[in-house]
C-alpha cells in the first residue's frame, strides 16, 4: 500500500498508482490525529499455501507477490494452531526475514507513524530481526522527540517492550500492564466494509472503552470506509455518539490512571482474552467503574441508578478524605453520607448525557481540623 523498494506488487506501481499510506498520512494527520500503520506481512510466509497447485500461489510468476517457493509439499493445518506447527518445521529464510525487517524500517523512515500495530506474524520472525527493528524504532522516536507505540499478540515480545493487544477481546480484571483492545464498529466479522453487517450500538461502545481504561487498557477502534472513502452512516452515528458522551465525560477517560480496583458490580464477563465479542456483556446502573486522575476518583455508573447510588468500594473511606461529589455534566454539587454498606450519593434530576455516568469524587484532607 505504499511505494516500496522491495517489491513491484504495490499500489504505488500497480492498480491505483498511489502512495495510499503516504495519502493517508498526511489526510490524517491534518486532522491533528495520529497516524498508525499496521503490517501483517510477517505471516506471509505461511498465510499463502503454496502447497495448492492448483492456484496461482504455487507459480513462480507471482513469487514477488506472494514470496519464494517454499513449502511446496507441506500442509500445516488451519489456524493458529497450524501457523505455529508451520514455523516449527519450515522457519523463514535469511532473505525472506531481511526483506520483512526492510519493509518495516522503510515504513518507518517514509512516514514516522505514531504506532505500529503487528499481527500474529511476529512469532515466527527471529528474534534478533525483531530487536533490531525494535530498537530502530524507538531510536528514531527518540530522535522525532516523540512518543510512539508497537503493539504485539500474546508473547510475541518481551513484556514491556511494547503493549499487548487483544484481538476482539479484553481482560476480565485490573491488569499491572498496559493493553490494547482491537475490534470494530461491526459485528467483528470483517475488517474492511460489509454492505450487510450489524453494527454495535453506542451503549456498547461507550462501555467497552470505560470498562478497558479502567483496566489499564486502551480501545483502538477500526471503521471501515466504502470503496469510494466514505465512513458509512451506521459508523459516522456511532462516532458522533462516542464523541458527544466524552465531551461531557473525558475528564474521566484522557490523561486517567486505573485506581486499586477496577470496579463492581453485579455483571460479570462469561470470558476473557482474545475473541471474546460472541459473548457481549450488558451491564446494569449498578456496574461501576473507577479511573482516578490528580486529586479527583471517578466513579463511572453503566447505567441510570436512579435517586441514588451506593458505592459499595467506598464503604471503608473517611468523611473527611472525600471534599466534593459532582457528576460531569452537571452544575451542583451532590449531597452524600457515608454508611457501613457503602457511600451513597444522591443523583441529580436530570441525566446531562446517555450511556454512563461519571461522578467526581475530589480527595479531601483527612488529617485537616
Amino acid at each position: 500500500m505504499w511505494d516500496t523498494q522491495y517489491s513491484d506488487w504495490s499500489a504505488a506501481k500497480m492498480g491505483p498508482k498511489r502512495d495510499v499510506v503516504g495519502e493517508l498520512e498526511k489526510a490524517i494527520r491534518k486532522q491533528g490525529m495520529r497516524f498508525m500503520v499496521a503490517l501483517h506481512h510477517a505471516e506471509n510466509w505461511w498465510f499463502f499455501p503454496h502447497w495448492r497447485q492448483e492456484f496461482d500461489v504455487s507459480n513462480p510468476r507471482y513469487a514477488g507477490l506472494y514470496g519464494e517457493l517454499h513449502n511446496l509439499d507441506k500442509d500445516p493445518g488451519e489456524g493458529v494452531e497450524g501457523f505455529e506447527r508451520f514455523f516449527a518445521q519450515d522457519k523463514p529464510s535469511r532473505a525472506f526475514l531481511d526483506q520483512w525487517k526492510g519493509k518495516t524500517l522503510e515504513v518507518i523512515d517514509t512516514y514516522q507513524p505514531d504506532m505500529l500495530w503487528f499481527d500474529f506474524g511476529l512469532v515466527g520472525m527471529q528474534e534478533l530481526y525483531r530487536k533490531e527493528m525494535l530498537a530502530y524504532y524507538y531510536n528514531k522516536a527518540a530522535e522525532w522527540g516523540k512518543e510512539v507505540l508497537v503493539t504485539y499478540k500474546w508473547h510475541h515480545l518481551p513484556p514491556g517492550a511494547g503493549v499487548v493487544d487483544l484481538e476482539l477481546g479484553r481482560h476480565d480484571t485490573l491488569t499491572y500492564h498496559e493493553w490494547l483492545t482491537d475490534t470494530t464498529v461491526d459485528d467483528g466479522q470483517g475488517w474492511g466494509y460489509l454492505k450487510e453487517t450489524e453494527y454495535k450500538s453506542v451503549k456498547t461502545l461507550v462501555h467497552y472503552l470505560i470498562d478497558n481504561v479502567s483496566k489499564n487498557g486502551h480501545l483502538l477502534l477500526n471503521v471501515g470506509p466504502k470503496p469510494n472513502g466514505e465512513i458509512p452512516e451506521e459508523a459516522k452515528e456511532l462516532l458522533v455518539g462516542i464523541g458527544e458522551w466524552l465531551e461531557v465525560n473525558g475528564e474521566a477517560i484522557y490523561g486517567t490512571t486505573p485506581w486499586t480496583t477496577y470496579g463492581e458490580g453485579p455483571t460479570e464477563m462469561p470470558k476473557a482474552g482474545y475473541f471474546m465479542e460472541d459473548q457481549e456483556v450488558q451491564y446494569t446502573a449498578q456496574d461501576v467503574r473507577f479511573t482516578v486522575k490528580d486529586d479527583a476518583l471517578y466513579a463511572i455508573c453503566l447505567g441510570w441508578p436512579g435517586e441514588r447510588v451506593v458505592i459499595e468500594t467506598l464503604k471503608h473511606a473517611y468523611e473527611s478524605e472525600i471534599k466534593s461529589i459532582s457528576m460531569l455534566g452537571g452544575d451542583s454539587e451532590l449531597e452524600w453520607s457515608l454508611a457501613p454498606e457503602g457511600l451513597s450519593i444522591t443523583m441529580p434530576p436530570e441525566k446531562p448525557c446517555d450511556h454512563a455516568f461519571a461522578l467526581k469524587i475530589v480527595r479531601g484532607n483527612p488529617f485537616e481540623e
